[in-house]
């Protein structure tokens, strides 16, 4: 997996507030250049909005372990496990991506069958997690996770993110056989909200506060920039709610109010 050249594209969906209409957008993934960390090696990752990798952005750290399998170390310090090699049908693994919230996730091998990748056949792993047994996710020998490299494991409710393309030295290697193409990028225009006071409203306290009032009771939803779900908050009308955020990895996250209302918000959390 760690192989020097090799670059991913990953298509990120991410759902709008009515529901119907979405974003989608492509980035790309790649891992360059080694370093150590507390005497283990590791290979820099590195993100960016075009294969050129113009005004990349250091997105963390993997090392590999043969015997066991591929580790991402978020900029904090976390580390987990991604990925687990050497896997058997019925086999369970767990696995603890730290991109997002950093919880353990348990999956069962339902399948394996290989599929010819650079003219050599690799196994291709089917698995699943309790409750989503309608949404596998395939694991490819040296390609990764049909959600995308750094995505294991990321079940999503506001939005989706799917491997689309891998590269080998921008020699196209693997295609991902539900798309057409290696890019996509669409962006949806709303119609703005007629009653600001049908409006949340999110404003900034301290670095790790953010404040959130609505004009009704509302069930607030909060998301992570992959549309993956973090978690539900009751906000009682017109009452300021004090969310605090220093649990949550540095990134973007989106606050969307319930059907009664309009106007998702996003923060940063740095």
């Amino acid at each position: 997996m760690l192989k020097s050249g090799k670059r991913w594209n990953v298509l990120l969906v991410t759902y709008n507030p009515d529901m119907v209409n979405h974003d989608s957008t492509t980035y790309f993934v790649k891992f360059d250049g080694d370093t150590i960390v507390n005497s283990h090696k590791y290979c820099r990752v590195f993100q960016a909005a075009n294969a050129e990798f113009n005004n990349k952005t250091l997105n963390g750290f993997v090392r590999e372990d043969s015997l066991v399998g591929l580790y991402f170390r978020n900029l904090e310090g976390k580390e987990g496990l991604i990925y687990k090699y050497n896997l058997n049908i019925g086999d369970s693994a767990t696995i603890m991506n730290v991109s997002a919230l950093g919880d353990s996730i348990s999956y069962l091998v339902t399948g394996i069958d290989s599929i010819q990748i650079d003219g050599k056949y690799k196994k291709r792993y089917t698995l699943n997690q309790k409750h989503y047994e309608y949404m596998p996710e395939t694991w490819i020998e040296g390609i990764g996770s049909s959600f995308g490299i750094l995505n294991c494991g990321l079940i999503t409710t506001g939005g989706a993110t799917r491997l689309l393309c891998c590269y080998d030295n921008n020699v196209l290697i693997y295609k991902n056989p539900n798309y057409q193409d290696c890019y996509y990028s669409i962006h949806t225009a709303l119609h703005s909200v007629v009653n600001p006071e049908s409006d949340i409203n999110v404003s900034l306290g301290t670095k790790k506060d953010i404040f959130i009032k609505s004009p009704i009771d509302n069930y607030v939803k909060i998301f992570n920039s992959y549309g993956m779900f973090v978690e539900a908050i009751h906000v009682l009308a017109n009452q300021e709610y004090n969310l605090n955020v220093s649990k949550y990895s540095k990134g973007i996250y989106i606050i969307s109010p319930s059907t009664n209302l309009f106007g998702a918000k996003k923060f940063i959390v740095y």
